[in-house]
């Protein structure tokens, strides 16, 4: 599935929705989360959520870090980092700390770069606003 080894591989997940599941309503966990099925309603997770290549998520997500392999559409909240492979395929707006987005991913929205010591939204181009903020993008080059 993935060429090299990746946090999906390492990662020991409380919960596993498999690629035969669907789910249509709201989902919630304190745990680590794989999603490899069929997910319409809104995911909030407070570990962290990884979405398998053959997932397909419809509604907002909201997890401490977020690896994305498959397609989501809505809109997204993390606290550390969100990593779109690069299988992904994410249509929405997104707050997080950082963000990871390997080539051949596919990210069509707005991107809100937050601080996590004081969950403000960083402002770029306001001088007495602007924190150092991390973005990474195709080759892992930081900005």
């Amino acid at each position: 599935m993935f060429k090299n080894k990746t946090d999906f591989e390492k990662a020991t997940f409380d919960t596993l929705v498999g690629a035969n599941t669907e789910i249509k309503g709201d989902l919630t966990s304190k745990g680590i989360i794989r999603i490899d099925g069929k997910i319409t309603g809104n995911i909030s997770v407070q570990g962290d959520l990884f979405v398998g290549e053959a997932a397909y998520i419809k509604g907002a997500v909201s997890a401490s870090n977020i690896h994305i392999a498959g397609i989501l559409e809505g809109n997204v909240s993390s606290s550390g980092s969100l990593k779109l492979l690069s299988t992904a395929k994410l249509i929405g707006d997104i707050q997080v700390k950082s963000f990871v987005c390997d080539e051949g991913s596919l990210f069509e929205g707005m991107c809100k770069m937050v601080d996590s010591q004081t969950s403000k939204s960083v402002l770029m181009g306001k001088k007495k606003d602007y924190k150092k903020s991390t973005a990474i993008v195709g080759d892992e080059t930081e900005l």
